[in-house]
């Protein structure tokens, strides 16, 4: 996956951490062959976490770059590579959304590898510190590895989101990125959520004259029910002076028959507009009654 790193790149990243080095001096001190060092170099370029200037290769000024230097500073020569490679990534940005930590049914619905796979990446964080649990529960046990996974996903995300040629306005939950744009073409992992997408469903909508979409930070293409279409629109309007809390209401009073309240509310609570939702639910009832 894209936003997983692999043994090598890490292993890059740390020797880079020391300083600026050539690919060629790459090659020999890590001994491995030019072409396996040029593909990694490519994708950490690509992700931001280093920069090439000439010759040179140095790790980036960025934020997620620097997150991963004070990282590797508390633990030298601790082989970091050996787990924060292969799907590492995709289990830790979901854990850093959960502070107070977080049943390991929820985070295997958060993350793209498979349930085995999540377990044994567990128990690597866990012998070496980094994930701990309270109760039944799964956190991150280390501040620096918690802020790298939360500044690294942040940069993906607006390395992401810049691939709509537009103006645009996004928000990150856990690996779930909400974006509403102009741009006229978006990248082909963008699935189109909100008021424009309750329309193509067949609900009664009013469309807007701008796109919402919704992505992964691994890029998996999802398919977006109508439930969490309105949920996404929610989620985007309470960032944006609530420009939209009118037609959101309008629309749920006009389907809520064929709306599923249940999985509403679930969803709600997963992007962290319960009270929101909760607000209009209540208005339209008062509303309602009223009338």
């Amino acid at each position: 996956m894209w936003l997983n790193f692999s043994k090598i790149e890490i292993m890059i990243l740390e020797w880079l951490c020391e300083g600026s080095a050539s690919p060629g001096e790459l090659t020999v001190s890590l001994g491995k062959k030019n072409s396996f060092i040029s593909r990694a170099l490519g994708k950490l370029i690509e992700k931001g976490m280093a920069s090439k200037s000439g010759h040179a290769v140095s790790l980036s000024a960025s934020a997620h770059a620097q997150g991963f230097k004070k990282l590797y500073d508390t633990r030298p020569n601790a082989k970091i590579e050996n787990w924060l490679c292969g799907s590492s990534m995709d289990v830790l940005i979901a854990l850093a959304d959960f502070e107070s930590g977080v049943e390991p049914e929820t985070l295997a619905r958060e993350i793209d590898c498979s349930k085995p796979t999540m377990f044994k990446i567990l128990k690597l964080l866990y012998g070496v510190g980094v994930a701990s649990k309270l109760g039944s529960r799964v956190l991150i046990g280390d501040a620096f590895v918690r802020d790298f996974a939360e500044s690294y996903a942040n940069s993906l995300q607006q390395l992401l989101v810049s691939r709509a040629h537009g103006h645009n306005v996004s928000i990150r939950v856990r690996k779930n990125v909400v974006v509403r744009t102009d741009a006229k073409e978006v990248p082909s992992f963008f699935s189109e959520t909100g008021i424009n997408a309750l329309a193509g469903l067949g609900l009664a909508a009013t469309k807007t004259s701008y796109n919402d979409y919704t992505f992964n930070l691994g890029m998996t293409v999802a398919k977006v029910g109508a439930e969490e279409a309105f949920v996404h629109a929610l989620l985007l309007t309470t960032i944006q002076q609530h420009q939209d809390k009118t037609v959101l209401a309008l629309f749920l009073m006009k389907n809520r028959g064929r709306l599923s309240i249940a999985q509403l509310r679930k969803l709600a609570k997963e992007y962290h507009v319960e009270g929101e939702l909760a607000t209009m639910r209540q208005a339209l009832d008062y509303a309602e009654k009223a009338g």
